[in-house]
């Protein structure tokens, strides 16, 4: 069994935090209580994994946006970073000297690209957060692009009423993550 023990040091201020919060809470130590508020993270985490709905294209879509991004320490949970790297690299695209309609990530993935900007935008720190880490999970365990992969990493996919049948799978016959596109 690996060592399940864990030591840090901590700011002032983050001690002070620990501390203020060990009393209020009554755990008995700021060490009890780090471990406490690294539960209620992960905890955090998965309760706001668990109210993102994406369809299988934009779950595709945002992974191949994401595909190699490093989740930056620190930056995570601070600011909306899915948001910024998809708006990034839809720019990017938009601004290629490739014809437009041909190359853009909406196309690729049939998918509106403004519609996922809005939803992603929407997002609190907390679930663009828990968002990467899904994606991240999701490269490192090489999982299909398919309701079934994303939901081993626990993302809800919702149908596409436009795209697919009851089982949320896309019926178009668009692209889907390949290990070729990693």
């Amino acid at each position: 069994m690996a060592d399940t023990r864990l030591q840090t040091r901590v700011s002032e201020e983050l001690a002070a935090w620990l501390d203020d919060r060990d009393q209020r809470m009554m755990t008995g130590t700021i060490h009890i209580q780090a471990k406490l508020e690294l539960s209620m993270w992960r905890g955090a985490l998965a309760a706001e994994l668990r109210r993102i709905r994406l369809t299988v294209n934009q779950a595709n879509c945002i992974a191949d946006v994401l595909n190699g991004t490093i989740i930056t320490p620190a930056l995570a949970g601070s600011a909306p970073l899915v948001y910024y790297e998809v708006t990034d690299a839809f720019q990017l695209v938009r601004d290629s000297p490739l014809p437009y309609e041909e190359s853009t990530y909406g196309a690729k993935w049939e998918i509106d690209e403004q519609a996922l900007l809005t939803y992603l935008r929407s997002l609190g720190p907390t679930a663009d957060h828990a968002l990467h880490d899904a994606v991240s999970r999701w490269w490192a365990a090489d999982h299909e692009g398919t309701r079934e992969g994303w939901a081993a990493v626990g993302l809800t996919v919702v149908p596409d009423p436009v795209r697919s049948d009851d089982s949320g799978e896309d019926v178009t016959g668009s692209s889907t993550v390949s290990r070729q596109s990693r």
